[in-house]
């Protein structure tokens, strides 16, 4: 007996996809979806990690057992003009705008400030898996204990920071920055290091 061609055609299709090894999207996690990538490529694959949530999530540090603030999201100058906002994002709905919300009104975020914040985001949450002895040390004496998911928009504004820096004694910026073309320049684990090494010799530790 011949079998149509039709029929074998979606055995083949079923034979392939079970020989395909893929890993389900709910797999991944906050804390999983950049696994083996170069934490310091200057860009990063975030296509399996999930959807930006409305507000930082705490992150494990180490194998400590405690978790680490990573504050909110903050812009250095929004597309109105106003400086140094920072608060939380409107849930994602569809291709929607999403919206960040601060203490005195709103703005619109587009899709490269999501973008740009979900690389930085993504990245902090692995370097701090394993971080460096320097920061254990920095926040062993009580300095630089939390994070902000810190954002320049220079489509915006020039107000901001170009690189990772420090916010009175407790607070690290975790600096994105967009340049006039649309580029996400992103913090990596070398730019983490730089910062704190000037941190350390700053503070005499």
């Amino acid at each position: 007996m011949t079998l149509p061609k039709s029929f074998l055609m979606v055995l083949l299709s079923l034979s392939l996809h079970a020989g395909a090894q893929t890993l389900p999207s709910e797999a991944y996690t906050e804390d999983n979806c950049i696994d083996g990538q170069d934490l310091n490529a200057a860009d990063i694959d975030i296509s399996h990690c999930p959807v930006l949530p409305n507000k930082p999530n705490p992150a494990p540090f180490g194998n400590s057992g405690q978790m680490i603030n990573l504050g909110a999201w903050e812009l250095g100058q929004t597309a109105e003009g106003e400086v140094y906002k920072y608060g939380t994002l409107s849930e994602q709905v569809g291709t929607e705008p999403r919206i960040l919300s601060f203490g005195d009104g709103t703005t619109t975020v587009n899709e490269g400030n999501i973008t740009c914040w979900a690389k930085g985001y993504y990245r902090l949450r692995k370097v701090l898996q394993n971080p460096p002895e320097d920061y254990v040390k920095l926040r062993s004496h009580g300095f630089q204990f939390r994070f902000y998911q810190f954002q320049t928009d220079l489509r915006n504004g020039p107000t901001g920071f170009k690189e990772i820096t420090s916010y009175m004694d407790e607070l690290v910026k975790w600096v994105t920055r967009i340049e006039p073309d649309g580029t996400c320049v992103q913090p990596t684990l070398d730019k983490f290091q730089t910062y704190l090494t000037a941190e350390l010799a700053r503070r005499g530790l």
